[in-house]
């Protein structure tokens, strides 16, 4: 009788101990869809699981490897006239052009085309893109 008393406690003990796994583990996921959210702040990302970028994204990061080059400090870029193209292996093409004012009130616009390649993570992140090309004319 207590043999089988401590066998019902240990199978009891052992299912216990299956749930409080199961616990854990729904817990870690639940931490790992919170951060992937955090770190994006874009649901849809988060819940599609989405890798690869779009063109808006390439352009975002196209924009941030523009700037550097442009004398002045004011410039402003059409977020709706761009065009985009994309080759095999993550390599993006965008075409646009942006809009400076120099000192003296003139204003610029510098058309370019820039290539990118990306290696992969968060896509909004300019550190995980590799400027391949970029080709600049002034107006």
């Amino acid at each position: 009788m207590t043999q089988t008393y401590l066998k019902e406690k240990q199978l009891k003990k052992k299912r216990a101990m299956k749930g409080v796994y199961a616990i854990i583990i729904a817990g870690v996921v639940f931490i790992f869809i919170m951060v992937k959210f955090a770190i994006s702040g874009d649901v849809t990302e988060v819940l599609s699981f989405s890798k690869m970028p779009n063109a808006d994204d390439a352009y975002k990061i196209a924009k941030e490897f523009v700037i550097p080059t442009i004398r002045s400090g004011n410039t402003s870029f059409p977020d709706d006239r761009y065009q985009f193209g994309k080759k095999a292996d993550s390599v993006f093409i965008i075409k646009s052009y942006v809009l400076s004012t120099d000192s003296q009130g003139e204003t610029n616009r510098t058309n370019f085309e820039v290539i990118l390649k990306y290696n992969g993570g968060p896509k909004f992140l300019k550190k995980n893109w590799n400027l391949v090309d970029i080709n600049e004319t002034p107006e």
